[in-house]
Protein backbone atom coordinates (compact mmCIF):
# COMPACT_ATOMS: atom_id res chain seq x y z
CA UNK A 1 0.00 0.00 0.00
CA UNK A 2 2.38 2.22 1.48
CA UNK A 3 6.49 2.87 -0.25
CA UNK A 4 9.21 4.25 1.85
CA UNK A 5 12.62 5.79 0.56
CA UNK A 6 14.71 8.77 1.63
CA UNK A 7 13.78 12.07 -0.11
CA UNK A 8 15.80 13.68 -2.73
CA UNK A 9 16.68 17.72 -2.73
CA UNK A 10 13.95 18.55 -5.48
CA UNK A 11 11.57 17.10 -3.19
CA UNK A 12 12.23 19.27 -0.03
CA UNK A 13 9.90 22.12 -1.59
CA UNK A 14 6.97 18.93 -1.34
CA UNK A 15 8.40 18.67 2.39
CA UNK A 16 8.37 22.20 2.74
CA UNK A 17 4.47 22.10 2.30
CA UNK A 18 4.04 19.25 4.83
CA UNK A 19 6.56 21.09 7.48
CA UNK A 20 3.73 24.30 6.95
CA UNK A 21 0.21 21.83 7.42
CA UNK A 22 2.39 20.38 10.45
CA UNK A 23 2.74 23.89 11.95
CA UNK A 24 -0.84 25.03 11.15
CA UNK A 25 -2.35 22.04 12.91
CA UNK A 26 0.16 22.35 16.16
CA UNK A 27 -1.20 26.23 16.05
CA UNK A 28 -4.72 25.01 15.91
CA UNK A 29 -4.18 22.36 18.83
CA UNK A 30 -1.65 23.68 21.15
CA UNK A 31 -2.46 27.59 20.76
CA UNK A 32 1.33 27.72 18.86
CA UNK A 33 1.65 30.87 16.68
CA UNK A 34 0.90 29.59 12.88
CA UNK A 35 3.97 30.62 10.62
CA UNK A 36 3.56 33.75 8.47
CA UNK A 37 5.14 33.22 4.82
CA UNK A 38 8.49 34.90 5.81
CA UNK A 39 8.53 31.93 8.49
CA UNK A 40 7.93 29.28 5.83
CA UNK A 41 10.93 31.19 3.84
CA UNK A 42 12.61 31.11 6.58
CA UNK A 43 12.49 27.27 6.71
CA UNK A 44 12.57 26.33 3.66
CA UNK A 45 16.24 28.37 3.52
CA UNK A 46 17.15 26.33 6.51
CA UNK A 47 15.82 23.07 5.11
CA UNK A 48 18.18 23.39 1.84
CA UNK A 49 20.95 24.32 3.80
CA UNK A 50 21.16 21.75 6.08
CA UNK A 51 20.35 19.62 3.53
CA UNK A 52 23.18 20.37 1.09
CA UNK A 53 25.45 20.26 3.96
CA UNK A 54 24.00 16.55 5.04
CA UNK A 55 23.03 17.32 8.97
CA UNK A 56 19.28 17.16 7.74
CA UNK A 57 17.87 14.21 5.58
CA UNK A 58 14.11 13.33 5.39
CA UNK A 59 12.43 9.55 5.55
CA UNK A 60 9.29 9.64 2.80
CA UNK A 61 6.17 7.57 2.47
CA UNK A 62 4.11 7.59 -0.87
CA UNK A 63 0.78 5.93 -1.95
CA UNK A 64 0.25 4.14 -4.53
CA UNK A 65 0.17 7.18 -7.11
CA UNK A 66 3.83 7.63 -6.06
CA UNK A 67 2.62 10.49 -4.16
CA UNK A 68 4.65 11.93 -0.91
CA UNK A 69 1.52 11.30 1.91
CA UNK A 70 4.35 11.56 5.09
CA UNK A 71 7.81 12.72 6.00
CA UNK A 72 9.90 12.82 9.09
CA UNK A 73 13.20 14.35 9.30
CA UNK A 74 16.25 13.71 10.95
CA UNK A 75 18.56 17.06 11.94
CA UNK A 76 22.67 16.54 12.95
CA UNK A 77 22.98 19.58 15.83
CA UNK A 78 26.25 19.96 18.46
CA UNK A 79 24.60 20.93 21.52
CA UNK A 80 25.21 20.77 25.41
CA UNK A 81 23.31 17.85 27.21
CA UNK A 82 22.71 19.68 30.18
CA UNK A 83 22.78 23.16 31.04
CA UNK A 84 26.35 22.37 33.04
CA UNK A 85 28.39 20.45 30.29
CA UNK A 86 31.41 21.15 29.46
CA UNK A 87 31.35 20.26 25.90
CA UNK A 88 29.18 19.83 23.45
CA UNK A 89 27.79 16.61 21.76
CA UNK A 90 26.00 15.49 19.06
CA UNK A 91 22.71 15.25 19.10
CA UNK A 92 19.51 14.41 16.59
CA UNK A 93 16.31 15.97 16.67
CA UNK A 94 13.54 14.30 14.66
CA UNK A 95 12.04 17.03 12.80
CA UNK A 96 8.63 17.88 10.38
CA UNK A 97 7.03 14.53 11.35
CA UNK A 98 3.68 14.82 9.16
CA UNK A 99 1.19 12.78 7.48
CA UNK A 100 -1.70 13.67 5.34
CA UNK A 101 -4.68 13.41 7.33
CA UNK A 102 -6.63 10.60 5.04
CA UNK A 103 -3.61 8.33 5.36
CA UNK A 104 -2.88 8.29 9.27
CA UNK A 105 -3.65 5.58 11.77
CA UNK A 106 -1.49 3.40 8.85
CA UNK A 107 1.56 3.27 11.40
CA UNK A 108 3.73 6.09 8.87
CA UNK A 109 4.77 8.05 11.30
CA UNK A 110 6.03 5.00 13.33
CA UNK A 111 7.93 3.94 10.40
CA UNK A 112 9.33 6.85 9.26
CA UNK A 113 10.51 8.38 13.16
CA UNK A 114 12.34 5.03 13.84
CA UNK A 115 13.99 4.98 10.34
CA UNK A 116 15.58 8.61 11.18
CA UNK A 117 15.97 7.38 14.78
CA UNK A 118 18.73 4.87 12.99
CA UNK A 119 19.91 6.96 10.57
CA UNK A 120 20.85 9.56 13.47
CA UNK A 121 22.73 6.77 15.38
CA UNK A 122 24.42 5.86 12.10
CA UNK A 123 25.71 9.37 11.64
CA UNK A 124 26.88 9.44 15.70
CA UNK A 125 23.81 10.58 17.65
CA UNK A 126 24.03 9.27 20.63
CA UNK A 127 19.83 10.81 21.48
CA UNK A 128 17.16 11.96 19.71
CA UNK A 129 15.14 14.71 20.57
CA UNK A 130 11.90 16.53 19.20
CA UNK A 131 8.77 18.71 19.98
CA UNK A 132 5.75 17.22 19.84
CA UNK A 133 2.09 18.65 19.78
CA UNK A 134 -0.32 17.28 21.97
CA UNK A 135 -2.10 14.83 19.78
CA UNK A 136 1.28 13.17 18.79
CA UNK A 137 2.91 12.49 22.20
CA UNK A 138 1.40 9.27 22.82
CA UNK A 139 2.61 8.07 19.59
CA UNK A 140 6.47 8.94 20.53
CA UNK A 141 6.06 7.59 24.11
CA UNK A 142 5.34 4.37 22.19
CA UNK A 143 8.41 4.86 20.44
CA UNK A 144 10.63 4.97 23.68
CA UNK A 145 10.72 9.12 23.92
CA UNK A 146 9.83 10.15 27.33
CA UNK A 147 9.53 13.87 28.72
CA UNK A 148 12.29 16.11 29.42
CA UNK A 149 12.00 18.43 32.38
CA UNK A 150 10.99 22.18 30.52
CA UNK A 151 9.76 25.22 32.25
CA UNK A 152 7.94 28.44 30.96
CA UNK A 153 6.74 31.25 32.86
Amino acid sequence: MFTYRWASAQELPIIDGLWHKMADEMGKQDGIPVPDEERLKEVQRLFEYEYTAERLTFRVALNEEGEIVACAGGLLRNEYAFPLSSEQTLFGWVVSVYTAEECRRNGLASRLVEDVCAWLKEKGAHRARLWSSSRASDLYASLGFTRMIDMEK
